[in-house]
């Protein structure tokens, strides 16, 4: 090969082209989105043979779950999204795949390319700009036929700039990005969502767009530095309706036998039943936090109770996607299949509260079966204090109740 390459150098002739061996390393890769770039960040590693892959957003760096390297492809698997990555390196350090996702209205491919050895977030050299994003800020944004109020809490040093946004029924998980003279760009990409947030800041305000790839929507939205900015009380939105003093179902669990809360083995236990689906980032966090937290109590008589909403219809289906979603957080408790993703069939298998506002909801139950606290969804580790002051609140009403008469 060495002789054929002199040769063809000597007769002027072009050289072989070789494919390309991925290397550990980093990659920056761009989805296109209606409102520009969408960019996120992948470092590669490798021990011995075993390769791992990580989504970096600010801080955090989200693992794929399976990372498989051969020559110049890549895949990165997240079973418990329902996610498949693929990319092939190509000359220069280029860079194209997709990432394939299961959403409940059918497989969604999502292109993009991108470039190895690259670091940085949005621009190279970000322009300093008179404006800055730091701060809290009241977030709202259209919702429908109603506004959403949320509060955005950013740090920024230099021109770089990490944070969140949290909402009553969600957060945007990890917010990484810049400002770019008064121009603000974030972006995450954790394996199961991703999103982009553009805006102009100017006279303590931001007006911009979002993107998210779940949805594939483009929303607008404004923000105003508020310190005192707050969300509904996630305590205080969902109840038991008039009539109705148990919280009460019946589901099959993975094997399909059918699972309820009157079982003898929930009986004088406190039992904390979480709405859930393995498609929700949220309900990834509060899962993350909530399995190490149950098998470290159950002894003193706590139990919980998955109640799953799946993307599919169908039973083997939603077990496969509970199963994924269980093997990643190493999960102890029965998940039970209630129903599909959609809030509004979900809310008519639950007749007892007022709605299904969001994923994930716990419904705390104490050793008498009586609803003690419903909250809805689950504070992030991105949101910083705020999870920080859930797990305070939460675990003190845990022993609480663990230390009450049955």
């Amino acid at each position: 090969m060495i002789r054929y390459v002199l040769v063809a150098w000597l007769l002027g002739l072009a050289a072989p082209a070789f494919a390309a061996e991925i290397q550990p390393g980093d990659w920056r890769l761009v989805i296109k989105t209606e409102i520009g770039d969408l960019p996120f960040n992948l470092q590669l590693a490798r021990d011995n043979a075993r390769w791992r892959a990580a989504f970096i957003n600010g801080t955090d760096k989200a693992e794929g779950e399976t990372v498989t390297v051969a020559g110049d492809k890549l895949t990165v698997d997240f079973p418990s999204f329902g996610t498949h990555i693929e990319a092939t390196l190509g000359a220069n350090g280029a860079v194209v795949g997709s990432a394939r996702y299961e959403r409940a209205d059918g497989q969604v491919t999502i292109p993009f390319t991108g470039k190895a050895g690259e670091t940085h977030r949005f621009f190279p050299k970000p322009l300093a700009g008179k404006a800055s994003a730091n701060g809290k800020w009241a977030v709202t944004q259209p919702n429908g036929d109603t506004t959403r109020i949320g509060v955005g809490e950013f740090k920024q040093t230099g021109t770089l700039v990490n944070g969140s946004v949290i909402f009553m029924n969600a957060d945007t998980r990890f917010l990484s990005g810049e400002m770019h003279g008064d121009d603000l760009y974030l972006s995450t990409f954790d394996g199961g969502q991703g999103s982009l947030w553009v805006g102009h800041v100017a006279d303590g305000k931001i007006v911009g767009k979002t993107y998210s790839i779940v949805s594939r929507t483009v929303t607008p939205f404004e923000a105003k530095l508020d310190p005192n900015a707050q969300i509904e009380d996630p305590s205080a939105v969902t109840f038991l309706k008039p009539g109705y003093d148990k919280f009460a179902f019946t589901f099959p669990n993975l094997n399909g036998k059918q699972v309820s809360l009157e079982d003898p083995a929930y009986k004088g236990k406190v039992v904390i039943v979480t709405i859930a689906g393995s498609w929700c980032s949220t309900c990834h966090d509060e899962t993350a936090y909530l399995s190490p937290y149950y098998k470290a109590n159950r002894t003193r008589g706590l139990e919980v109770i998955g109640l799953m909403y799946e993307y599919s219809p169908e039973f083997p289906k939603a077990v496969t996607a509970c199963r994924n979603f269980g093997k990643r957080y190493d999960i102890a408790w029965e998940m039970l299949i209630a129903g599909i993703s959609d809030k509004t069939a979900a809310s008519r298998t639950l007749p007892m509260i007022n709605a299904v506002l969001a994923y994930p909801t716990m419904i705390v139950v104490d050793k008498k079966g009586k609803v003690r606290r419903i909250h809805t969804s689950f504070p992030g580790p991105a949101t910083g204090a705020r999870h920080t002051e859930f797990k305070r609140e939460f675990e003190a009403l845990m022993d609480q109740l663990l230390a009450e008469q049955a």
